[in-house]
Parts: C-alpha cells; sequence; structure tokens
C-alpha cells in the first residue's frame, strides 16, 4: 500500500446505510407486525418508539463491517466550566451493526486492545477484550436488500457523553430524558461521506452545579443538539506512519496482543490528513485535494482577518514540505454546512467566564489518518487579551489615545493570529511544546506571554507583542509527519529530520513535562515571553509591571464601563509577572531530559545546575519584599467597589473587607505566587534526593529557609515609598509561614524531606522568641505545630490567585 492511493467511499448511498422514508404503507415494514415491536414484546432500546412520521428510519446494508462513530454537538451549553461547546466533537468510536434474529444491534469494537495476526491470534484477541452493545431495534422489515430499523433511540443516545462530563465537572446526576427528547427528522443525512443523525437532546437532573445554574434557563433541564456521525472507513487505508517520541505528533493508537514480545504490544500513529500527489512519482508537487479549513463567519471583523492571516502561516511549512497549494484557510461560503464531517471548521464559540480554545483531529483509528479537523476559538479570549491591553497602555482620555488604541488592537490581533495558527496545528496532528522559547524562533504550538517592553521613554511598547509567522520547529512538525520520501527508506528520512532538528537546538517538551503542578523540566515553561534567560525574563516582566502600575487611572478602563472593573484591571498589572516567575523557579529541584528511543543516543535527566539553582532561590525569595507586594497608594485610591448589578468574579481578588477591595488579600495572593512554586512537595522531593546526591544543591531546609528569613527576620530597611510596609511584610510572613505547615500537613512528602524541613522550622521558631509581637506569634505557632497541636490551623487555606490562564 502507498501513500498515492485515493481513500474510496462509497459511490452511492445504498452501499452503506440509508435514510428511509417514513409513511403509512411505504413498505418499510412486513406483515402485521406493529412498529417498535419484534414479536416478543416492546422495544428493548430503552427508547419510546416515535409515531409514524416522526422517525428516524435507517436503512442498513452491511452487517459486521466496522465503522466510525463520532458525536458533536451543534448547539452548546455556553460555558468554560462544563466544556459542552458549540462544535464540540466526541472521541471517535470504532461501530458495526450485527443482525441477531429480528433485532439490529449497535456495537462498539474495542479499539485499544486488538491481536492482529493469523485467523487464531485475530481470535484470540476477539474474545479476550469486551466489545460494548450500546443499542439494539427490532427489524421494520426489508427493502432493496436493506434492513429497515427505526433509528430514533440510537439519535437520542447520549454518545458524545453530556452526562458524563457533567457528573466528572461535580455539576449533577443527568440522564437523557426521552419525553424532551427529539430526534431531528428534517435536519437527517446521508450521502457517500456517511450518514448524519441529528437529535435535541435534554438531560434531566437534579441538584444542578453552580456552572449550570450560571447558563442554564432551566437548570434541571440541559438542551443541546448532537450530531450523530456514521461514517464508513476511509478504503484503502493510508499508510500508518510509526508515531515517534521527539515528533511532536499526537502519538494515537492501541495494544496489539498478536505482536511478538520482543517487539511489545503498544502500537502509536502520527495522525495526519491524506495527501495524495497529483504525480505519486515525484518526490514533490501539487495534490488532488488540499487541506482546507473554513472559518465561521461569524468572527467579527478585524478578528476574522487575523483568523485567517494567522491559519493561512501553515502554508508555507507544506510547500517547504513539497506541497504546494496543499493547504489553505479561507471564510466558509455562505449556505456551508459546517456540521458535516468533511468540512474542516474553525467555528466561534461563546462561553461564560474564562475559557480555552481548543483544535481536534478526528482520527482513523487503524491509521492516524485525519477524517476532519475540528477548531473552536473561544470569543472570550479578545475580551482577555484587550482588557490586558488596555491596562498596559491605559488609552483612554490621554493626549494620544489614537495611538494607544492602535496599540491596544494591534496586541488584540496579532494574538489571534497566533491562536488561529496553533489551534489549527493541533487540527493537522501536533503536539504543544513549550521549549520553543529556547528556539531561534517560538513555534505557534507554543503559549506564549506577549513580549511586552519598557519603551525608551519610558512607555509600554507592545509592538513586538507575539512572533509573525511560523517557527523552525513549525516547518519540522509538518515535515516529519506529511513529507514524502519517494525512493527512500522512510523510518531512515524520518530520523534525518529529528537529528537535524536537534541540530539546530530545537528542543521539544510537551505538556505533562511543562504544565503539571510538579512539571520539572528547566527548559518548558508555559505562557512566557520568547526570552531564553529567565533571569532577564524576569526582569523584564517586573520592569513593564512597575511601569504599568506608575500609569494605572481611570484611563485603563473605556469611559463607558462601571469604575469597578478598574480592580480587574489592577488584577492583571499585579500578576503580570507570574509566568515568568514560573520559569525562574522551575530551575530550583530542575532537570533536563529529552524524548527519544532506547536504540537512539541520549544523556537521561540531568539536574539543573547548583548555582542557577541557588541564583533563583535567591531571586525569588526577593519577591517576597514589601516593594514587590504593596499595590501603590494612588491605584488603591483609584479603586471603587462593583456598582449594583454588577459584581466581582474569579478574576478579581477576594475580598474579607466588606464590599470593599482589600489591599491584605491582594498582598497574599501575590506572596503566594512565590509559595505556590517552591512549596510544592514534588518539587522539594526532588530537591532531597539532588541534594543528597551533591550537596552543593539547595536542601528542602535551605528554600524554607530563605522564604522564612526574607519575611520574618529581614533587617535592611523597607523603601519608604511602600504603603503599610510593616503590614504587607507581616502579611507575606504569615502566607509563607501557612504554606510551609500546608505542605508538612500534607502526605506528598517524603519522610527525610519532611524531617528537614520541620528540623529548620524548629531552629527558625527559636530565632523568632526574640523578635517583636508578630515574630514571638508566629514562634508559638510553629512550636504548636510541631509538638501535634494543629492550632496552626486557624491561619485558614491557601490564598486563591485569580487565574492567569489562558491569556
Amino acid at each position: 500500500m502507498s501513500d498515492q492511493s485515493p481513500a474510496r467511499m462509497p459511490d452511492a448511498t445504498p452501499d452503506f446505510l440509508e435514510l428511509c422514508t417514513d409513511t403509512p404503507g411505504d413498505g418499510s415494514r412486513t406483515g402485521s407486525q406493529e412498529p417498535g415491536t419484534d414479536g416478543q414484546g416492546p422495544d428493548r432500546s430503552g427508547t419510546d418508539t416515535a409515531p409514524a412520521g416522526h422517525r428516524l428510519l435507517l436503512g442498513i446494508r452491511r452487517f459486521g463491517e466496522p465503522f466510525l462513530l463520532m458525536a458533536a454537538l451543534s448547539h452548546g451549553a455556553g460555558s468554560s466550566v462544563l466544556g459542552l461547546d458549540r462544535g464540540k466533537a466526541g472521541k471517535v468510536k470504532v461501530a458495526e451493526f450485527r443482525r441477531i434474529s429480528g433485532r439490529v444491534l449497535l456495537v462498539l469494537r474495542n479499539k485499544h486492545h486488538l491481536a492482529t495476526g493469523d485467523a487464531a491470534a485475530v481470535r484470540a484477541g476477539a474474545e479476550s477484550f469486551a466489545v460494548s452493545v450500546v443499542w439494539s431495534a427490532p427489524v421494520l422489515g426489508e427493502r432493496d436488500g436493506a434492513v429497515i430499523v427505526d433509528a430514533s433511540g440510537l439519535a437520542l443516545t447520549d454518545f458524545h457523553g453530556a452526562a458524563e462530563d457533567l457528573r466528572e465537572r461535580e455539576q449533577g446526576a443527568y440522564e437523557v430524558d426521552p419525553a424532551a427528547s427529539f430526534p431531528l427528522v428534517e435536519e437527517a443525512r446521508t450521502g457517500p461521506g456517511g450518514t448524519r443523525l441529528p437529535a435535541l437532546l435534554t438531560l434531566r437532573g437534579a441538584s444542578p452545579g453552580p456552572a449550570l445554574r450560571a447558563v442554564v434557563p432551566a437548570p434541571h433541564a440541559l438542551t443541546v443538539v448532537q450530531q450523530l456521525h456514521l461514517v464508513p472507513l476511509p478504503d484503502p487505508p493510508l499508510p500508518a506512519r510509526r508515531y515517534h517520541p521527539a515528533s511532536g505528533g499526537y502519538g494515537i493508537g492501541h495494544d496489539d496482543h498478536g505482536n511478538g514480545t520482543s517487539t511489545g504490544t503498544a502500537v502509536r500513529f502520527q495522525p495526519r490528513f491524506r495527501l495524495e500527489p497529483v504525480d505519486p512519482a515525484a518526490p514533490a508537487g501539487p495534490v488532488r485535494e488540499p487541506i482546507v479549513f473554513y472559518v465561521d463567519p461569524a468572527v467579527p471583523e478585524p478578528v476574522r482577518t487575523a483568523v485567517v492571516e494567522g491559519g493561512n502561516w501553515w502554508q508555507d511549512a507544506f510547500e517547504r514540505a513539497g506541497f504546494p497549494g496543499a493547504y489553505r484557510v479561507e471564510v466558509a461560503p455562505e449556505g456551508l454546512d459546517d456540521n458535516d464531517l468533511g468540512v474542516n471548521s474553525v467555528r466561534w464559540v461563546h462561553r461564560d467566564g474564562r475559557g480555552w480554545s481548543h483544535g481536534q483531529g478526528l482520527t482513523d483509528p487503524r491509521t492516524g489518518e485525519i477524517v476532519c479537523g475540528r477548531v473552536r476559538l473561544g470569543s472570550q479570549r479578545v475580551e482577555q487579551i484587550t482588557a490586558l491591553a488596555e491596562a498596559l497602555h491605559a488609552p483612554y482620555g490621554k493626549a494620544d489615545e489614537r495611538e494607544r488604541l492602535a496599540a491596544v488592537e494591534d496586541l488584540v490581533l496579532s494574538r489571534m493570529r497566533q491562536l488561529a495558527a496553533h489551534e489549527i496545528g493541533h487540527a493537522l496532528g501536533f503536539m504543544h511544546n513549550f521549549a520553543s522559547t529556547h528556539h531561534p524562533r517560538p513555534s505557534v504550538m507554543d503559549y506564549p506571554h506577549p513580549r511586552v517592553r519598557v519603551a525608551p521613554g519610558g512607555g509600554i511598547d507592545s509592538s513586538d507583542a507575539y512572533a509573525r509567522g511560523l517557527g523552525p520547529w513549525d516547518h519540522f512538525l509538518v515535515a516529519h509527519a506529511y513529507g514524502r520520501f519517494p525512493g527512500e527508506d522512510e523510518e531512515a528520512a524520518l530520523a534525518r529530520l529529528r537529528s537535524e532538528a536537534a541540530g539546530q537546538g530545537l528542543l521539544y517538551v510537551t505538556d505533562e513535562d511543562a504544565r503539571d503542578p510538579g512539571a520539572a523540566h528547566a527548559d518548558a515553561v508555559v505562557w512566557v515571553s520568547p526570552v531564553p534567560d529567565a533571569f532577564a525574563a524576569l526582569d523584564e516582566a517586573l520592569a513593564v509591571r512597575r511601569t504599568a502600575l506608575k500609569g494605572f487611572s481611570r484611563a485603563v478602563l473605556p469611559p463607558g464601563r462601571q469604575t469597578g472593573e478598574l480592580e480587574r484591571r489592577a488584577v492583571l498589572l499585579q500578576l503580570y509577572h507570574r509566568s515568568q516567575l514560573t520559569a525562574v523557579a522551575r530551575l530550583i529541584g530542575g532537570a533536563r531530559y529529552a524524548y527519544g528511543l532506547a536504540g537512539e543516543d541520549g544523556t537521561g535527566t540531568v539536574p539543573v545546575e547548583a548555582a542557577a539553582q541557588h541564583r533563583a532561590l535567591a531571586r525569588l525569595s526577593e519577591l517576597l519584599r514589601a516593594e514587590h507586594l504593596a499595590l501603590p497608594t494612588h491605584v488603591l485610591d483609584a479603586l471603587t467597589p462593583p456598582a449594583i448589578r454588577y459584581g466581582r468574579t474569579s478574576e478579581y481578588f477576594d475580598t474579607r473587607a466588606g464590599h470593599v477591595f482589600d489591599p491584605f488579600a491582594a498582598v497574599e495572593a501575590t506572596a503566594a505566587l512565590v509559595t505556590r512554586e517552591l512549596l510544592d512537595p514534588a518539587r522539594l522531593n526532588r530537591l532531597g534526593w539532588q541534594h543528597a546526591v551533591d550537596p552543593s544543591v539547595p536542601a528542602p531546609g535551605a528554600v524554607v529557609d530563605a522564604l522564612l528569613t526574607t519575611v520574618w527576620r529581614r533587617s535592611d530597611p523597607v523603601p519608604a515609598d511602600v504603603v503599610a510596609a510593616e503590614a504587607v511584610r507581616e502579611t507575606a510572613g504569615w502566607v509563607v509561614l501557612r504554606a510551609t505547615l500546608d505542605v508538612l500537613r500534607s502526605d506528598r512528602l517524603h519522610g527525610a524531606v519532611r524531617v528537614a524541613i520541620g528540623g529548620r522550622l524548629g531552629r527558625l521558631a527559636e530565632e523568632l522568641r526574640e523578635g517583636e509581637v508578630p515574630e514571638r506569634e508566629a514562634a508559638r505557632t510553629i512550636g504548636a505545630f510541631l509538638a501535634g497541636d494543629d492550632s496552626a490551623g486557624r491561619l485558614g487555606q491557601e490564598p486563591r490567585i485569580p487565574p492567569g490562564a489562558p491569556i
């Protein structure tokens, strides 16, 4: 099988499935049998059979043959918490129809565990792992070789898993209500690309959670529209490209228990679209069917143009890989049905609250072929990046307002270009790369923070906030996933590409190693600006923060908005440095390693050098000083509580000061940025081992010592312009002490690490007993805790830090 083989879909609908008319006397039923029965009692599908004229009658021509089954939502819930977005596609399943006596069954095959080989091996695999019968219905009759069934119950099955999503998000126990759910008969479609069965699904439940209550008119009844797709497998299948851990692609696959033990059971493929060259013998050239993504016309201008521009950045990579004209992004033409599984779509999705955008590639699990790309861009992203840009530039009412507003718009549009390229990259089969900060040019598959600097004249410069175009890693991704190598061994050619990428210094680190709370890789941090030196990047962010806070006034907010929103703008600036802080923290207890195979060269896991760890610990300890924690007086003076009919959201600092802004809470949250990073149990455990191997590495107790000493034992004077400096310092002290006791309470520390931290805490308590009243109270709290009297629990929970991602 070669890359040149085109996919075959049925030439006519009756080759697979057909939709049948549902009128009395149409011949779709046989004998005197009543609709919904098989002579053995009522329909056992669990769903009432709809009356004639309101049923989805399906003609099935092939049994025992696998096909793809996928459910998508064309009408969603509108909540970032729920995740049930307009345009969201569920996981692709492999299904088949079986006929047993007078009934038709829909069976989901086990796509994760199987066995290939001879007939005996295949049989052993099929009998070893379970399948799932998820629906059945009686045969109503036969016509022109097709078995007719009422597929209404099939369409009303929650294949998307909306009820399960609600349970997992603790929003209540819901299930489909048959009395308030209906197949949308007139909107059903069938054709060479498969069959689509749409249905209005009402999920009914009790005790709805807060996210449901926020967006659903009657929260006990959530109604969405599900589009159920039944799609023939591509024939012939696309030749699979073996997944390599350093390829930057998604690794999808299964366990093949028919494989020999020497190769293992794991089988992984590189997802990719099928590209059929016009000239199969040529190493490069045009293709028969290009990859086209259609942008939702609901995206407003000028954002729509930015989305198209950013999405089309990938054209350059496909051309360099030998596929001119093989890819493009354009606005969807009027009348395009973007619910069709044959349409690669970029949807504009509205939600309540801060949320993520998504890119999905729906794949044939046999080979990794992407049969459809689905992208969802959250419209609230424009609001979020606009709020940050306005807070930085403070444009309103200024003499140069027009120029500042232009800078705001430019920052927003440059972010949306990058976002479009990023999410479409996922739909093309590519993973995140959170190490591209160290590349000559960042990858669009990274999570970027805007590169903002202080201009020579003292203003804010965001003219180079986001890189324009692809980086070298993005070109590698396309070449490795889609490149053709006629006359050359494919594995050798791909290995050459990976070697060349490594030779260019193109690091690759993805999700679990970069964004988890316990992530250890020193070179991969999300939401950092493209400055390889983490210390320089932090200094740059702090300079921008100081400058923006100095210029803070009502000018950061459009004149028609209520002044309570000034608080949200102040939060964005106060926590502006958070991600760069994380990048420095990652050096402490950090390590470096790369993905690969056992037969390839590699260095294993290498700890960050001790000097860099000590420097990082000292730098982050400084951020607990009052001058880095206190908001300027003029900022506090400008803030007012939200007006009536408005309120604080999770984007604001909490308040325990009634309805007004709480400066203590702002200090606590800002200090917690440091403690959340440095007192993470996984980091302390790593440090414990690194220090045991190399005593020059900071010990876990040294981290606690540095933090507590900075806030409780500081001897140098606080700058005079810091408002309420002693109150700020003491507040930070309690944040650090609370966090230290919290980590000691947890069961996530190894015993040796716990003992080392406890010993250093005891020594600090002895030193604090000679101090002022706050220090003596801290010493008493520590002593009680170490003695087993956890009266320190009254210190409360860790401060809540308002969300900063996605940007």
